[in-house]
């Protein structure tokens, strides 16, 4: 039995009349009464029985309709969910987070998005910027939020969502505690704390870079941390300092730190990255939303603050 031809008969049994039953599903009275009879010669018995004023089910239309229609619900349901997964209505998505990420945008974004979209469902991770990216890189999340000094990666595309300042981590007796905020020379010789290579290769090369551009020489780097461990290596380390996010910082505080503004003030990126071929029409949706959520960063920055890393022009731009 095809299911068109049981469609036919639902729709007849239902209307008790031909003409309507094929408006209803969008057809000619000719081609809805071939497609009866061509179901009753398959399955050898009267399915309907017509006269001038009705049509009637027979005992053994009787004994097929419940299951017809059935059939019918199952395929108009599959076909509806079909439907609503190409819209990106429904489905499912795979998530990261970022761990150093810790308020704003990322969970304003994902909030809007179940509103939007409740259907779909999200399954949820958390990691480093060079996580994320290998787990993107591997098929195994959707969207990751990332540090976008994580630097370019073939095939994954990355999208600049909001700055943070970084400031100047230390102990409360630090002499630069003394100071207002702390300028950036200031820093030569003094013992530094870095974050980890392997949590995020790039922007520890990036903070580097940056720090010798204004001291004039490499920094003292006496450790490096992944970033929940850096308040605690600087509470042994006592005359040693180190960058953080003020958010960081601030929480940094329950640690028995405290922390300086820098001059210039150094600004990192965070972002969004998917894959830039993935055809899923949830993440097509995410990312609609992602651009009604966060409008495009200013390519200025203010006034004496400045990104330690800035991602390269386009080649196109570059020529």
């Amino acid at each position: 039995m095809e299911l068109r031809h049981l469609r036919a008969f639902v729709a007849i049994a239902e209307h008790r009349h031909y003409g309507r039953a094929a408006a209803s599903i969008r057809m000619t009275q000719p081609a809805i009464t071939h497609r009866i009879h061509v179901l009753e010669a398959e399955l050898g018995v009267r399915l309907l029985e017509r006269n001038a004023r009705e049509v009637r089910l027979t005992p053994a239309g009787e004994v097929l309709i419940e299951h017809a229609r059935g059939l019918v619900q199952i395929e108009e349901r599959a076909l509806g969910a079909l439907r609503d997964h190409a819209a990106g209505i429904i489905g499912r998505l795979n998530i990261s987070y970022l761990t150093l990420w810790d308020v704003g945008l990322p969970a304003e974004i994902l909030a809007e998005y179940r509103r939007r979209y409740p259907a779909v469902k999200l399954e949820l991770t958390s990691g480093y910027s060079q996580t994320n990216v290998e787990r993107l890189l591997a098929g195994d999340v959707d969207f990751a939020f990332v540090g976008v000094a994580i630097g370019e990666h073939n095939g994954i595309a990355i999208r600049p969502l909001d700055r943070h300042e970084l400031v100047l981590v230390m102990s409360p007796a630090h002499r630069f505690m003394e100071m207002e905020s702390v300028p950036i020379d200031c820093l030569r010789g003094e013992p530094v704390i870095t974050v980890s290579s392997g949590v995020n290769g790039p922007l520890a090369a990036a903070s580097i870079s940056w720090l010798t551009k204004y001291i004039g020489e490499p920094p003292n780097v006496v450790g490096e941390e992944p970033p929940d461990q850096m308040a605690a290596a600087l509470a042994q380390a006592r005359n040693a300092v180190s960058l953080m996010s003020e958010h960081r910082a601030a929480i940094a505080r329950a640690d028995g730190l405290d922390y300086r503004r820098l001059t210039p003030k150094p600004l990192i990126e965070y972002g969004a990255a998917w894959v830039r071929d993935n055809p899923s029409p949830a993440l097509a949706n995410l990312l609609q939303t992602v651009d009604d959520i966060a409008p495009p960063l200013p390519a200025d920055v203010p006034v004496g603050s400045e990104l330690i890393w800035v991602r390269p022009a386009p080649a196109a731009a570059r020529r």
